[in-house]
């Protein structure tokens, strides 16, 4: 293994890339690549300043070369280079100085993306218009980095520095349709759209739909907020999922700090009532929720400050409410990462629930139930209180969207995951009832439910590990269904067929 000194003085940390001793574990990525797996250990050593540049570990190169994925980094090196290629042959139409001719015009096919999410965003870079004619649909017109909606939401980041237009994405694109699907018929090929109201309150009337033919459809609705089944969750808690969100979670915050900040909570006596007006509840431990509770007790911390905080009188009465129904923080991710963000969290000073159920969110309070262990082994109970608070923000489950059900409807009955996800193969393509249609519906990111494994081979008794709602798997998703489209793959097949040049 290789080990790079990163300190300073005489101790060094190193990352050393640990080879196991038995055989690399083997696995389909999806796309016809075999990758192998290793993991990556730090350690500290004390070495001298003459060697602090890098050393060599005990495992000679030799081996250490021979356990690299060579065969699945050369294809994801030759996907990069084609991927810069068609970026370089989008320059003469962008500035136009070529144009389509009608024959090429004529052997494109009609992809409708619906959703401008990871997913698409990805297809929509990585997708060669000279083959492809992508028309996107969205209720927004904007690409939104969501990682960073926590940091907009406490102002540490603006809203333009984390979006991205979808007509800037890819100046190539078709046609941009603001609006939602709500029909769609799998044995037409057609897709209804609902258009957005783009001047409400100003026109009267409402929008038009509008009919889409497709050759293939691109399903990245992504999901929707599961806050059904608690009391005042819809009305009385916000959200963070969208710029929207972060906008109203911004200025709630400001309103909280104010609310705090009155007369009549600024005597010594009122101590516990100025801190629950500045009491915040996060509702659920996913990403959303860890970062969203470390950037905003990173924002309370650094606001009541004395004499330079801009609410110094606030110092100590400020409190950030993490709560999570599982036994761990992030639970899609390995267990270190759990361990760490549970750690980071508590050593900012953010108090973390967890194991515990918010019941009810009402107007200035939340009912939080709490399992506690008792004395005898597998006996447990639930402890039931309210918490006194400013604000509650929802960051807890995901469900589909309302498009996902009406397009299951029209697949098969095994399509359908338990969590009410659209189940898809290795191609991500959708199971269809007739052969013939095959490979027209592509699901993408948090609507699909995809495995490393094919699911949908596997017998309906059989257990498999889904992979995370998380942008990364979206953005991979993406990117590797623009590369099937780009080269011409027959979809129809199993497994898919490069179609030859006289056949395309």
């Amino acid at each position: 293994a290789l080990s790079k000194g990163t300190g300073d003085g005489n101790s060094t940390t190193h990352a050393i890339l640990e080879i196991p001793k038995n055989k690399f574990e083997e696995h389909d990525d999806g796309s016809g690549s075999i990758q192998q797996g290793y993991s990556i250990l730090n350690t500290e050593e004390q070495i001298d300043d003459s060697n602090s540049t890098s050393t060599l570990s005990s495992v000679p190169i030799e081996k250490f070369l021979a356990g690299l994925p060579l065969k699945a980094l050369g294809a994801r090196t030759l996907d990069t280079f084609e991927d810069i290629a068609a970026v370089f042959r989008r320059f003469p139409y962008e500035k136009g100085y070529k144009s389509l001719s009608p024959a090429l015009e004529a052997t494109r096919k009609t992809i409708v993306l619906l959703g401008s999410g990871w997913a698409n965003h990805a297809l929509m870079k990585v997708g060669d218009c000279n083959k492809l004619r992508l028309i996107v649909v969205s209720p927004t017109n904007h690409f939104v980095f969501t990682p960073m909606l926590a940091s907009a939401a406490v102002g540490t980041v603006e809203y333009r520095s984390m979006t991205e237009a979808v007509r800037a994405a890819n100046p190539l694109i078709h046609d941009f349709l603001e609006g939602s699907a709500c029909a769609v018929n799998v044995e037409k090929k057609s897709v209804t759209i609902q258009l957005t109201t783009l001047l409400e309150g100003v026109r009267e009337g409402s929008p038009p739909t509008i009919e889409l033919s497709y050759d293939h459809l691109v399903v990245a609705v992504g999901c929707q907020v599961d806050d059904k089944g608690v009391p005042g969750a819809k009305t009385k808690a916000l959200r963070l999922k969208t710029c929207d969100d972060a906008r109203r979670l911004r200025t709630a915050v400001g309103e909280c700090l104010e609310y705090a900040s009155r007369p009549d909570v600024a005597s010594v006596d009122k101590v516990k009532e100025r801190t629950n007006r500045a009491t915040f509840l996060i509702v659920g431990g996913g990403a959303t929720g860890v970062e969203l509770a470390g950037e905003l007790y990173d924002l309370l911390k650094d606001i009541t400050r004395p004499v330079k905080g801009v609410y110094p009188k606030l110092k100590g009465s400020v409190k950030v409410i993490l709560a999570h129904s599982g036994p761990d923080l992030v639970p899609q991710f390995e267990e270190n990462l759990r361990k760490e963000a549970l750690s980071s969290l508590k050593k900012k000073g953010v108090e973390v629930l967890l194991n515990t159920r918010v019941t009810e969110v009402g107007d200035g309070f939340a009912k939080l139930s709490t399992m506690v262990m008792e004395d005898k082994p597998e006996k447990t109970r639930r402890d039931e209180y309210t918490v006194p608070l400013g604000l509650t923000v929802w960051c807890a489950g995901t469900a589909p969207v309302p498009f996902v059900e009406s397009l299951l409807q029209q697949l098969p009955e095994s399509s359908r995951n338990y969590d009410g996800r659209i189940k898809v193969d290795r191609w991500m393509r959708a199971q269809m009832k007739q052969r013939s249609l095959m490979g027209s519906v592509l699901v993408l990111g948090d609507a699909a439910a995809c495995s490393e494994d094919d699911i949908l081979e596997m017998p309906p008794s059989a257990s498999y590990m889904l992979l995370p709602q998380t942008a990364q798997v979206a953005g991979q998703q993406g990117a590797f269904a623009a590369r099937l489209l780009n080269r011409g793959y027959d979809l129809t097949t199993t497994p898919l067929i490069l179609r030859s040049n006289d056949t395309k």
